[in-house]
């Protein structure tokens, strides 16, 4: 051979070592069997599901974000969507359960499935990030930063968003919380995205699924790093939260009369409900006058008294006459015609001195359970729709109600009714108004016997420490709990049973920096997973290795 045909043969041979080490290097991990796939994501939902109440599993919710990502790489985008969709129905469907107490079987399975429909919309995302970056800290970086923009966008679009699944609600029992001061809502679900990043780059390596980077053995690190990343979090301290000065706590009284099943046709509220609550009230001051405890607050729950007891004299007088024998204020929760259509959702308080000195208004009605948007157009779907037959009217202005410029004793107290204690949005606000305790009017009657009690309560104990405030969870039955800003439960009335929630409740006036944050934890972490999807979409790189007839055709070319 002369010297040119040998240098020519060693430089084909170099280039096709180059090409072949490119080759390589580009396939990083095998896909997923379409079969297997499909049985990841119905078993990610299903683990999803456990981990928020009554099951409280929260360690499952990284390996089911992690069975998701497991589920998304495969070569079809349509499959993908598809293991997305079973991946939600699996959780928001029996999630979402009690809606179909009030609503029936047909619109809870459409919230179900509209729900679901923003998992498909980040499975999409996630694998084209996976799927053209490959798995590593930068892909798992913004496909969490993905996480945290989807759960965003669904807990405020359309018409304010539905937050119920969000990641920090199955997180009430776990280690985790003590985040959630420092990094907030957002914050906390990419914290357990991440994880389950972690959990999945961990699993295809010992599983012998990825080319490079973490494979065999040593795959058992990112499943080390999970483990003791949330082990650490068991000494992350809680910011600095002063009291006021001379006023570390006040005394508070909250009723949970219980009542009668609401009728399921008419869905009007029980004849009971207003004597119960009264019944129970009458009580409390019999035991507080007897053991010299001075009260500083009464709370009635949502709901409480039907309509509006300011319209009706007797009503009227025996809250006034409570509250006089209480020497503290009655808060109660009402509902407030407005004209012949519409309604408002009401905090009212009674003073002893037979005056209603302040009211708070609702300001995030929820949508399709007290009002209809587009009702015309939704009654063509479903006559279920005039179920609501009075549409709910939002207020405009944050509650928060300061006793002491309304001459009934010198706390601020931060009013939400019911679903609102799902928004830290609205959190965030009555604690920037100067809220030194949070007060949660709720009525859970309508959901019977389903785990909605269960979920918001834990959503109450998330936001109190989150906030840094103390939260009174009243329900007319139940659950009702009164939480620490720490968390922890000072009392608690079980579901269904007739008592009282009786404490000396924290009072602080810090600012957690997750409220200083306010919404740009949430934005700017939006902000990184929009730009890590474009610059992966601007990017030719494909990290899922090659078919078989690809890899012939490839030999055959190179032949």
């Amino acid at each position: 051979m002369s010297a040119h045909a040998a240098t020519t043969a060693a430089g084909a041979a170099a280039a096709d070592r180059t090409r072949r080490g490119a080759v390589r290097a580009r396939d990083e991990f095998d896909p997923t069997p379409w079969p297997l796939a499909l049985l990841c994501g119905a078993a990610g939902g299903f683990c999803a599901l456990l981990a928020f109440p009554p099951y409280d599993l929260w360690m499952l919710l990284p390996v089911a974000i992690a069975l998701l990502g497991a589920a998304l790489l495969v070569r079809s985008a349509l499959l993908a969507a598809l293991v997305s969709l079973v991946w939600g129905l699996a959780l928001f469907i029996p999630l979402t359960q009690w809606a179909s107490t009030y609503a029936g079987t047909l619109p809870w399975i459409a919230l179900g499935v509209f729900e679901a429909l923003y998992i498909v919309l980040f499975g999409l995302l996630a694998r084209t990030v996976m799927v053209r970056r490959g798995l590593c800290l930068s892909t798992a970086l913004v496909v969490s930063a993905l996480w945290v923009g989807v759960e965003t966008l669904r807990s405020s679009a359309p018409w304010g968003g539905l937050p119920w699944g969000a990641s920090a609600f199955a997180l009430a029992e776990s280690p985790l919380l003590h985040l959630s001061p420092w990094i907030g809502i957002a914050g906390l679900a990419f914290v357990v995205g991440l994880l389950g990043q972690l959990l999945l780059f961990g699993a295809m390596a010992v599983l012998g699924r990825r080319r490079r980077g973490f494979t065999g053995f040593s795959g058992v690190w990112p499943f080390a790093i999970a483990v003791a990343a949330v082990l650490a979090t068991v000494v992350v301290p809680h910011p600095m939260n002063r009291a006021p000065v001379d006023r570390p706590s006040m005394t508070v009284a909250a009723i949970q009369g219980s009542m009668s099943e609401i009728d399921p046709v008419s869905f009007t509220m029980p004849d009971d409900v207003f004597d119960n609550h009264l019944s129970v009230t009458r009580e409390v001051i019999d035991r507080t006058s007897q053991n010299g405890t001075e009260l500083d607050l009464i709370v009635w729950p949502e709901d409480s008294t039907g309509w509006d007891p300011r319209q009706d004299p007797y009503l009227a007088s025996q809250l006034t006459a409570a509250a006089e024998d209480a020497g503290a204020p009655v808060l109660v929760g009402t509902q407030t015609r407005v004209g012949e259509t519409t309604r408002l959702n009401q905090s009212v308080l009674f003073t002893p001195d037979g005056t209603t000195p302040y009211s708070y208004t609702k300001r995030h009605p929820v949508p399709f359970g007290e009002y209809v948007p587009m009702r015309d157009l939704f009654r063509q779907v479903t006559d279920k729709v005039d179920l609501v037959s009075l549409d709910m009217l939002p207020g405009e202005e944050v509650g928060v109600m300061d006793l002491e410029a309304l001459g009934q004793g010198a706390d601020r107290a931060g009013l939400l009714i019911c679903f609102e204690i799902a928004y830290d949005s609205l959190v965030h606000d009555v604690v920037d108004e100067g809220a030194e305790v949070i007060v949660v009017q709720s009525n859970n009657a309508l959901f019977g016997d389903s785990h909605e009690a269960v979920q918001q309560l834990a959503q109450a104990r998330v936001m109190a420490v989150m906030s840094g405030r103390s939260v009174v969870h009243i329900s007319t039955v139940g659950h009702s709990a009164i939480f620490s800003p720490e968390g922890r439960q000072i009392d608690f009335v079980d579901h269904w049973d007739q008592g009282a929630l009786l404490a000396d409740v924290p009072l602080r006036t810090g600012i957690t920096p997750a409220v200083a944050a306010g919404p740009w934890i949430a934005v700017g972490l939006s902000a990184l997973g929009v730009i890590g999807l474009l610059a992966a979409v601007a990017s030719d790189r494909r990290a899922l290795s090659r078919s078989a007839s690809s890899r012939s055709a490839s030999r055959r070319r190179g032949e």
